[in-house]
């Protein structure tokens, strides 16, 4: 098994008390002094609102109606020790004189364990404590709660920071909370038992007890607001994709059983905690609408700019609002105050991690916190609006503030008030609004919030709104017709209107309201969405609404009583939503039935191969079987992969006699044999065991190993053991030997030892791969090393290949040792002493060396990891290494990587049904399949019916992999790897900067190619051609000495090839800047292009690729490309990943 030395896989997942117990940069806690170091956004400054002792610890905070801020702090968390008090607390800040600064502090309440959100609201406050969310009273006026009511409770509690959080209100006049990812909840309300599983966004009306779930999925959701038409976004502490565009029934990562996701807006972005929409006077125009969250574990404040995009959003990040080097800034919370200002919690700790670091550590901080305020320096402050005295006619003109809080607040003091009160002034108010004001249709949307507040529909102000000129506008209102449409006399026919309507968000608002109405018509109208242009939130949108409904249609379309023939494409589109095998019956019937096009017969073969029964899929296979019936042979091949995976999965083939597949294994493609060798393979068709031994010479690499693997799949011993003995090929025995390990382990052993003794070292690792991969291996292959003898450097690779395998077994190690008498390869023992050595000096290293290091190819340190938005998978992103972690906890990840190990990085070991043994990183699982993804970052789907046994594995960075590195090495790597995120050059830019290259590799295939043709080969996807991935430094630059060189004819320059992808999200000119361009040529896709320093690309919205030659004898700089967003009308990022 190959295994790759993913050199830091055990970063930021080592859970030890080592992790920081030589932490000794604990700062003065005096605010002024942390102050000092914040460097501000241009044109902003910070001043501290209020700090300990009045507050500490600060988790959530909201402003109320009277401009008083409540907030939630704890300083019980982590974990509550054995007898202590719970004492944490509720409290009230007030700035009365305006002047920025809090100067009254009130304990609202106390007593409470670790409260993870406050809200203001209903004549009181609500509290999320533990299981439970509370409403507390001051009924005597003095100032402290003194009744206390628990509103529901149910809420799971298995991990202190996943519990109950991030409470928020709604224009809606709901009430919204999330949880985390290990958190399962039950909770009774008088519509039964709501249930939530893993992380998700809460929605909730007080009054009626109404409770459902908005959205499923995250890690760990702390930030969740809406912008000014009630759209929602999300941010999460522990999940890498920045804002989060989430609307109702929107599934995210992480949750459990879901067979879809959806990705947020910034990939490979940190994690952020915390979400504010920003408005009002205050703040410039180009602020307004912009997201600001917070960087806890980089010491930042970020923002966000959102723009608009199909059905939904894209964001891109802006320049940062606070950055900062002090090791306690710890941002949790943002919020807007009446004052128009910014205000940002911060809870203040050199040390955050929650599980890495012990609960009792001394130097976690207990005691200290902060509220800092963000003002514009030429702008001033607001007056704080009068709501709570205001009287109906008064809140109703408030409703055109530019302030969110303004707005919300005077809603939600209507909503107090009661309709009885409100609705006399507001009808005659409403209807006398002038149509000509350009606030007109906004101020509608308001007063129609304000009728959902009160839970009173309007259906006249709800249709006038989904006809509006204003998308935004009809978006919110289809989002109200949703939640109104069980008390509305017509629903159905406005949503049929709303989702063939000109704007894609008004036709994902119509999906999702349409999931709500259990009906076969409800479905059909749903499908409507078809007959326009899909992107990934409506598509999304419509496979689940497809999905909620499908106990309305799918009766009905098996039994016959849809016309699915009158539009084949829309209700096959509904059947691969399903996962019911009940459809394949009324999706074959199609294949009958006239004016079918060949698109909808191609998936009607593709859901029948997937889904049918034996008879279905014999039908499927007759025509695989059948030429004439046949597109082409990758048709036939795809058909007959499908049908193969099948059985994998289900356990289900198509009936009747199968050896007529033999015909397929002489097909002229080796697509069409491969595929039917694995077929014969699959459903054990020993009949064509001679056919298959004949395939097993066939001079394609792929085919023989398609016919070695059937074959040992049929058990054929008799077979594989000619071909391991007699093979004309070296490869081709040795392929059969492999083979032989999982029929007849002791031969193959046997047979393996033979080869090893006359093998080159570079080939240990793959003759003991199948004795890795399968249980039991490894001791027989011990077992057969008894007496024999090899050389020194094979015996070491191969000790090394055991040592990177999921589970070493010391009982080969030794056989291996013995038999080339060498020692048994151990990785290096690293002592305390020697740890906190190289930790002393990492001030002295040098980052720069250390980043080079990093990417050394033999290290494969990229292959596993990202910094920021291009690397590797298998590991977590590096790009805040630095600014959350102390150098210690460095320094023990790279030399002891599984002393512990995180969840979400748990390796699994799986023992399969048929022997073999798979490891990797869980990446999500349904109620079929698990989803690993091993240490070649590649995915892999394991049916769930096949596992044997699981259990949890070690890092998969091998013990040892950094041992090849000189102290000095590792000292300068630990530093690079120390400075990840923090303020300097080791700091990813926001910036729009090419970060993912693909090289073309240097191949007699791929150079004599471009002889033959020319360098314009290059901007082709010419199979002759090998490309693998590369990475920009932290800066942005590609150096050129870790690229290829090619030389296409021997007078010729030397010359390397690099190209990456842009995505244009929205269509226009996009500006790209290449800086200095001495000895580059540029191709535009496969044209060519005279390359200038800046170049304006006209762009349709797509995935666009650019391909660049670098004359290596002229050029010795590195290449830097960005995108100039500021000139461009378009809009297009660089597509990172691996």
């Amino acid at each position: 098994m190959k295994r790759i030395a993913c050199c830091l896989f055990a970063l930021l997942t080592t859970a030890n008390v080592f992790a920081q117990r030589n932490l000794t940069d604990i700062p003065d806690p005096d605010p002024a002094k942390e102050l000092e170091t914040f460097l501000v956004a241009e044109g902003f400054e910070v001043n501290l609102y209020a700090s300990d002792p009045a507050i500490a610890k600060p988790i959530q905070m909201n402003f109320d109606a009277e401009g008083r801020l409540w907030v939630a702090s704890s300083s019980v968390y982590p974990q509550i020790e054995p007898g202590q008090t719970a004492d944490d607390k509720i409290v009230v800040l007030m700035d009365k004189d305006g002047d920025g600064v809090a100067e009254t502090s009130r304990v609202f309440a106390d007593g409470l364990l670790i409260p993870t959100g406050v809200l203001p609201g209903d004549g009181g406050v609500y509290v999320a404590n533990s299981t439970e969310l509370l409403h507390m009273r001051d009924t005597d006026g003095d100032g402290k709660a003194d009744e206390t009511r628990v509103v529901l409770s149910g809420f799971g509690t298995e991990d202190t920071h996943h519990i109950l959080h991030t409470l928020r209100w709604g224009h809606d006049g709901n009430m919204y909370f999330n949880q985390s990812i290990y958190i399962h909840s039950h909770v009774e309300t008088p519509y039964g038992v709501q249930r939530l599983d893993g992380g998700g966004i809460w929605r909730f009306r007080p009054e009626t007890m109404q409770l459902d779930v908005l959205c499923k999925g995250f890690v760990n959701p702390w930030g969740h607001h809406f912008n000014r038409y009630g759209a929602n976004f999300a941010t999460d502490g522990a999940y890498m994709e920045g804002i989060n565009y989430v609307f109702p029934g929107s599934v995210f990562v992480s949750s459990p059983n879901a067979r879809r996701l959806l990705n947020g807006l910034n990939p490979g972005s940190p994690k952020h905690c915390g979400l504010e929409i920003l408005s009002g006077g205050a703040l410039p125009d180009d602020w307004q609408g912009n997201c600001i969250t917070n960087d806890f574990r980089a010491h930042r404040v970020c923002r966000f700019i959102l723009d608009e995009e199909g059905s939904g959003y894209s964001s891109r990040q802006g320049e940062e609002l606070i950055k900062t080097s002090h090791v306690a800034f710890r941002p949790v919370d943002v919020k807007m105050g009446p004052d128009g200002a910014i205000y940002i919690a911060d809870w203040y700790n050199p040390i955050i991690q929650h599980g890495e670091v012990d609960f009792r550590d001394e130097r976690r901080d207990q005691t200290h916190g902060r509220i800092w305020r963000v003002t514009r320096k030429d702008m001033k402050p607001l007056q704080r609006q009068e709501i709570v005295g205001a009287s109906e006619p008064e809140l109703f003109e408030l409703l055109t503030a530019q302030e969110e809080w303004v707005r919300l607040w005077a809603k939600l003091t209507l909503k107090a008030r009661g309709a009885d009160v409100v609705l006399p002034e507001l009808e005659p108010w409403a209807a006398n609004l002038d149509g000509n004001d350009p606030l007109y249709l906004q101020k509608k949307l308001e007063v129609l919030w304000i009728y959902q507040n009160l839970d009173i529909p309007n259906e006249p102000l709800l249709s006038e709104l989904l006809v509006c000129d204003d998308h935004n506008i009809r978006a919110a209102a289809v989002r109200v017709l949703s939640q109104w449409s069980d008390r509305l006399a017509q629903p159905l026919d406005m949503l049929e209107v709303a989702v063939t309507d000109a704007h894609p968000r008004v036709r994902l608002e119509a999906v999702c309201g349409l999931a709500k109405l259990n009906s076969l018509d409800a479905t059909q109208t749903a499908l409507l969405a078809l007959d326009y242009p899909m992107d990934r939130f409506l598509d999304f949108a419509l496979w689940s609404t497809l999905n909620d409904l499908a106990p309305a249609w799918l009766p009905k379309a098996v039994k016959g009583e849809v016309a699915i023939e009158k539009s084949p494409e829309k209700w096959l589109y509904a059947f691969a939503a399903v996962e019911s095998g009940e459809v394949v019956a009324p999706a074959l019937a199609l294949l009958s039935a006239p004016n079918v096009a060949d698109g909808a017969r191609r998936q009607t073969l593709d859901l029948a191969a997937q889904r049918g029964n034996p008879e279905q899929l014999r039908r499927l296979l007759d025509i695989v079987l059948d030429e004439t019936s046949a597109a082409d042979a990758e048709r036939r091949a795809e058909l007959l992969n499908t049908l193969s995976s099948a059985f994998e999965k289900r356990k289900v083939k198509p009936a009747g006699d199968l050896t007529p597949v033999g015909e397929l294994l002489d097909a002229h493609s080796d697509a069409v044999a491969i595929a039917a060798a694995n077929a014969v393979g699959q459903w054990q068709v020993a009949e064509l065991r001679d056919e298959l031994a004949a395939l097993a010479n066939a001079e394609s690499a792929s085919v023989q190993a398609a016919a070695l693997n059937a074959l040992a799949q049929l058990k054929a011993k008799a077979d594989l053991t000619a071909l391991a003995d007699k093979a004309e090929s070296a490869q081709l025995r040795q392929a059969a030997t492999a083979a032989l390990v999982g029929v007849a382990p002791k031969e193959a052993a046997q047979r393996t030892v033979t080869l090893l003794a006359a093998a080159k070292p570079a080939a240990a690792g793959e003759l003991l791969a199948p004795f890795l991969a399968r249980k039991g291996g490894q001791a027989t292959l011990a077992a057969a090393l008894a007496d024999a003898k090899l050389s020194g450097d094979v015996a070491k690779m191969a000790i090394r290949a055991v040592r990177s395998s999921p589970q070493p077994e010391e009982g080969l190690i030794a056989a291996l040792g013995k038999s080339g008498g060498v020692g048994q390869g151990e990785a290096k023992a690293w002592t305390d002493e020697e740890l906190a050595a190289i930790t002393k000096a990492i001030p002295g290293g040098d980052p720069a060396r250390g980043e080079l290091i990093f990417r050394r190819t033999e290290l494969s340190c990229t292959k596993c990891h990202s910094i920021g938005p291009a690397g590797g998978l298998v590991g977590p992103n590096l790009i805040s290494l630095g600014a959350s972690a102390q150098p210690d906890y460095v320094v023990e990840s790279l030399l002891r990587p599984s002393a512990k190990l995180k969840e979400n990085y748990n390796s699994q070991i799986l023992l399969l049904d048929d022997g073999r043994v798979i490891s990797g990183i869980p990446v999500r699982k349904t109620a079929e399949e698990l989803f690993l993804r091993d240490a070649e970052d590649k995915e892999i789907a394991v049916p769930i019916e096949a596992i044997e046994e699981q259990k949890e594995g070690q890092s998969l960075m091998p013990a040892g992999a950094v041992d090849q590195l000189t102290t000095e090495e590792i000292v300068d790597l630990a530093a690079f790897l120390a400075q990840l995120g923090k303020v300097g050059p080791y700091a990813i830019s926001p910036a729009p900067i090419v970060r993912r290259w693909d090289a073309l590799e240097m191949t007699p295939e791929g150079n004599g190619r471009l002889n033959r043709t020319s360098s314009d080969t290059a901007s082709t996807d010419d199979a002759a051609l090998t490309w693998n991935s590369r990475y920009s430094k932290v800066d942005g630059t590609l150096p050129l000495d870790e690229l290829p060189q090619l030389q296409p004819h021997r007078i010729s320059p030397h010359l390397s090839f690099v190209r990456f992808n842009l995505n244009v999200a929205k269509a226009g000119k996009i500006t790209l800047d290449f800086g200095d361009v001495t000895g580059l040529k540029l191709w535009d896709g496969e044209k060519p292009k005279p390359i200038e320093k800046r170049m304006t690309f006209d762009w349709p919205a797509g995935e666009k690729r650019i391909t660049l030659e670098i004359d290596r004898d002229v050029r010795k700089t590195p290449v830097k490309v960005e995108v100039i967003e500021a000139e461009s009308t378009g809009r297009a990022e660089p597509i990172g990943g691996k």
